[in-house]
C-alpha cells in the first residue's frame, strides 16, 4: 500500500508525519510513504533521508492583496504539481497534516479520487485543516475540544487519538525512569525553551535564578536554549553555583524527560503529549503569538485536568516561576499526583490508530 503524507513548515507538523510514516512502513515491507512539503520550512532538513518531493504551495494568512493574489497563483501551480506527483505515485491515501502545501496536495488527491485524511495536532486547528475537513474521510485530532472549530463537517469523520510520537521515544518513556535516573537525589528541571518564541522563556528562566538561592545546592538543571542565549545562560548558572547542562539542542529528548522531576516548556502540541506520555508536571508558558491562540488552549489541556500549571507570558516574572519551581520542589506529593494525572492522558498508540485507519481507507472498508 501506499501513502502520501504532504505537509510541513514546523516540526509540529513534521515530527507527527514522521511517527506515522515510521508505524505505517513498520506494518508491512510493502508499504510505501512519499512526503510532499513546500521546502520554505523545516523538511529539507528532518526529511532529508526520506522518499520527499517538494512543490509550491501559497500561504495566504497575514499578507496584502498582492501578495495574496501572488500565492493564489503558486497554490494552482502546486496543485498541478501534485496531481503530477499522485499519478506517478499511485498511493491509496493522501494524508495532510497541516501547513499551506497539504491543501494543495489535499485538493490534487481528491481531484484524483483518493481517499483523503488529514491529521490536527492543536487545540485550535489551523485554516488549512478546517477548509480541507471538508474534503477528507477521516479527521484525527489530537485534543476533543477542536471538534467544535471544524464548521459543516460529519461527525462520524473525527477520530480523537492524541498526537502521534516517534516509536523511539514511546518506547524509552515507557521505561520506568528510575532505571537509569542521573543525579541521585538532587531535584531536575528541564527546560525546554529551544523552539519558536523562545527567547522570553529563556530570559524568564535567568531571572527565575536569583529566587532560588535557597535550594541551588539540591537543583540540577537541563536547559534547551536553541540559538537564542546560549552563552547567557551557561555564564549565568555558572555566577549561580547552580549545576546545569546548558544545550542548543538534546537529541536524546525522552532521556531528559524521563529524568526530570518538573519540566518547563512551550504548549506546542508535541511537547504536551510527551510531557503526558512521560508523566511529568509541566509549566507551561504558552507562545504569546501562536495562531489562533492555540498554543493557550494546548495548555489548558494539562492545567484543565491538574497535570501542569500554565502561565501567560504576559503575567510571568522570574519571581513568579520562582515560586511555581519552589512549590514543586517542597511537594513532592503535589509532583507525584500532577505527573499521575499527565500520565492518564497519554496516548501511547496514537500512530497506531492512524495507521489502522488509514489502511482500512486504502483497502476500501470506509
Amino acid at each position: 500500500m501506499r501513502l502520501i503524507i504532504a505537509g510541513g513548515g514546523t516540526g509540529g507538523h513534521i515530527f507527527p508525519a514522521l511517527a506515522i510514516a515510521e508505524e505505517f512502513e513498520a506494518q508491512s515491507s510493502e508499504n510505501q510513504v512519499l512526503f510532499i512539503g513546500a521546502g520554505a520550512g523545516l523538511e529539507e532538513g528532518l526529511l532529508k533521508d526520506k522518499n520527499l518531493r517538494l512543490i509550491q504551495g501559497g500561504k495566504f494568512s497575514g499578507m496584502g492583496s498582492w501578495n495574496k493574489i501572488k500565492s493564489l497563483g503558486e497554490s494552482l501551480i502546486g496543485v498541478l504539481q501534485a496531481i503530477s506527483v499522485i499519478q506517478e505515485f499511485k498511493p491509496e491515501v493522501v494524508l495532510g497534516v497541516g501547513g499551506y502545501v497539504s491543501v494543495a496536495v489535499v485538493l490534487a488527491g481528491f481531484m484524483l479520487r483518493k481517499k483523503i485524511a488529514i491529521q490536527e495536532q492543536n487545540s485550535y486547528p489551523g485554516l488549512a485543516n478546517r477548509f480541507l475537513a471538508l474534503l477528507s474521510d477521516r479527521i484525527f485530532l489530537s485534543f476533543a475540544g477542536a471538534k467544535k472549530f471544524f464548521k459543516f463537517t460529519n461527525e462520524g469523520k473525527f477520530i480523537v487519538v492524541g498526537n502521534p510520537l516517534r516509536r523511539k521515544l514511546v518506547e524509552e518513556l515507557k521505561r520506568s525512569e528510575t532505571e537509569d535516573k542521573k543525579g541521585g537525589a538532587k531535584f531536575r528541571i528541564l527546560v525546554i525553551g529551544g523552539s519558536q518564541g523562545a527567547r522570553r522563556l529563556n530570559q524568564l528562566m535567568m531571572e527565575a535564578l536569583d529566587y532560588l538561592e535557597e535550594i541551588q545546592e539540591k537543583i540540577e538543571i537541563v536547559h534547551m536554549t536553541g540559538a537564542y542565549l546560549f552563552e547567557e545562560l551557561k555564564k549565568a548558572y555558572n555566577q549561580k553555583g547552580i549545576k546545569a547542562e546548558v544545550e542548543k539542542f538534546i537529541e536524546d529528548i525522552g532521556n531528559e524527560l524521563k529524568q526530570a522531576d518538573v519540566v518547563i516548556s512551550r504548549s506546542g502540541a508535541g511537547a504536551i503529549f510527551e510531557l503526558a506520555m512521560a508523566g511529568k508536571p509541566g509549566i507551561l508558558i504558552p507562545y504569546p503569538y501562536s495562531t489562533n491562540q492555540h498554543q493557550v488552549l494546548n495548555a489548558r489541556y494539562l492545567a484543565d485536568n491538574g497535570a501542569g500549571w500554565m502561565f501567560l507570558e504576559k503575567d510571568l516574572d522570574g519571581k513568579r516561576l520562582a515560586d511555581a519551581i519552589l512549590q514543586l520542589f517542597y511537594h513532592p506529593e503535589l509532583r507525584a499526583e500532577m505527573g499521575k494525572k499527565a500520565k492518564s492522558l497519554a496516548w501511547p498508540e496514537a500512530s497506531k490508530i492512524i495507521v489502522e485507519e488509514i489502511i482500512k481507507m486504502g483497502v476500501g472498508e470506509r
